[in-house]
């Protein structure tokens, strides 16, 4: 064997996996975590991230639209994998890796991922009309004039010369109050271009760059005014359906202004096809599992594979005692952790309810046996209104925090969509 494949096998030998649990596919998630933890597989954070795909389930159409969208942004070589029962999980997985072998072995150049446009629903002639921040018919590059190559502003204004002279340059009526001298100050090159100021620093400088629009179907940033009454940008962004440590299906839609999730709205995918309840499962088992993928959000990994292991434990019912133990001694060194507290105290606190910090030593109290007080679910409306204002770590943290389910998403907005 060449070093070349040598170090291909190298560095396939441990591929990332990116996990799409479905509706109701709760304890096959489990077993697939519990064998990626054994195998000793990275979890993959992003599509960027991923070498192997692995679906959970039978998504329903908007799920499945949702993955093919995450799909297609995976990078070669990659697999995509289907598990429908326990039985599958191991044979899947090695099966994944083979074929990544292979599809890097073979050093295919062809990209066979469907276009953005056509996952989005349009067609290559829209999504060219968007490239290039193309903002009206001919402007090419940052052209904002009908025949105004590079940043020519005026009939003649070739290459923007303000020398003295001012070659090229028409003077002729209309061009009232142009000031041409040092700085060149309230410079007006012709209608349309009112107040544009060439001079040091470009101050008031506006080529319709925060104008928002569309470019490949996702929305460009536009401006609004801040809390502090300043003017910064404000992009539209979603998180979900897809994340890690994130509840599978759900999608939170939201203005980005500085480093602010503002507008929050969050819904379900398949919210109609979704079963009514979930099913039953322990307390303590349950509580680990939260905890595990809230750990995992939290970046604190192997206080997650501590927790997973407790809770595959509970769920054989083959070690309960030695599971129990585990279980004891990861919520305590959670509970009692001072990064942790540093890290999530104060985070989402809405009225009497608590913050991140509170609910997550809630779960811990579950997970180690003792008794706890129920709490109800939290709507959707309910959860926007706690990462209102949070940043996008934070707003992480506090849907990590929450027990989650289509079921208690009593108010969901109907007009979100993927």
């Amino acid at each position: 064997m060449d070093l070349i494949a040598r170090l291909r096998n190298w560095a396939l030998a441990r591929p990332r996996v990116l996990l799409v649990d479905a509706p109701a596919a709760t304890k096959l998630r489990w077993s697939v975590e519990a064998e990626l933890d054994r195998r000793g597989w990275p979890r993959a954070l992003s599509p960027a991230d991923t070498d192997l795909l692995v679906v959970l389930g039978q998504p329903g159409p908007e799920l499945a639209e949702a993955v093919d969208v995450l799909w297609s942004q995976v990078s070669e070589p990659r697999h995509r994998g289907d598990v429908q029962r326990p039985s599958d999980v191991g044979v899947a997985l090695d099966e994944g890796r083979a074929v990544l072998i292979r599809r890097a072995g073979s050093g295919m150049k062809k990209d066979d991922r469907p276009a953005p446009p056509s996952l989005l629903g349009k067609d290559k002639n829209e999504d060219a009309d968007d490239e290039g921040m193309d903002h009206g018919s001919g402007h090419e590059g940052m052209d904002h004039g009908s025949g105004h190559e590079g940043m020519d502003h005026g009939s003649g204004h070739e290459g923007m010369d303000h020398g003295s002279g001012h070659e090229g340059m028409d003077h002729g009526s209309g061009h009232e109050g142009m000031d041409h001298g040092s700085g060149h100050e309230g410079m007006d090159h012709g209608s349309g271009h009112e107040g544009m100021d060439h001079g040091s620093g470009h101050e008031g400088m506006d080529h319709g760059m925060h104008h928002g629009g569309e470019v490949a179907g996702l929305a460009m940033a536009s401006t609004g005014p801040d809390r502090d009454g300043l003017e910064l940008d404000v992009l539209k962004v979603a998180l979900g359906p897809v994340l890690p440590g994130w509840p599978t299906g759900l999608v939170l839609r939201a203005d980005l202004q500085g480093d602010v999730l503002t507008s929050a709205e969050l819904a379900w995918l398949d919210a109609d096809a979704r079963p009514a309840v979930e099913p039953d499962r322990a307390h303590e088992e349950a509580a680990l599992d939260r905890l595990a993928r809230f750990l995992d959000v939290a970046g604190w990994p192997t206080a997650a594979r501590d927790a997973r292991r407790a809770r595959n434990g509970m769920a054989e019912r083959a070690n309960r005692d030695e599971a129990q133990r585990l279980a004891e001694a990861v919520t305590r060194r959670v509970s009692r952790s001072r990064t942790l507290a540093w890290t999530a105290g104060g985070i989402g606190r809405r009225g009497s309810g608590g913050d991140v910090l509170d609910r997550v030593r809630r779960w811990c109290d579950m997970a180690s046996g003792q008794s706890v007080e129920d709490v109800p679910a939290m709507s959707l409306d309910g959860v926007a209104a706690l990462v209102e204002g949070a940043e996008i770590g934070s707003a992480r943290l506090i849907v990590a925090s929450l027990d989650l389910s289509p079921v208690s998403a009593v108010s969901a907005p109907e007009h979100l969509h993927v």
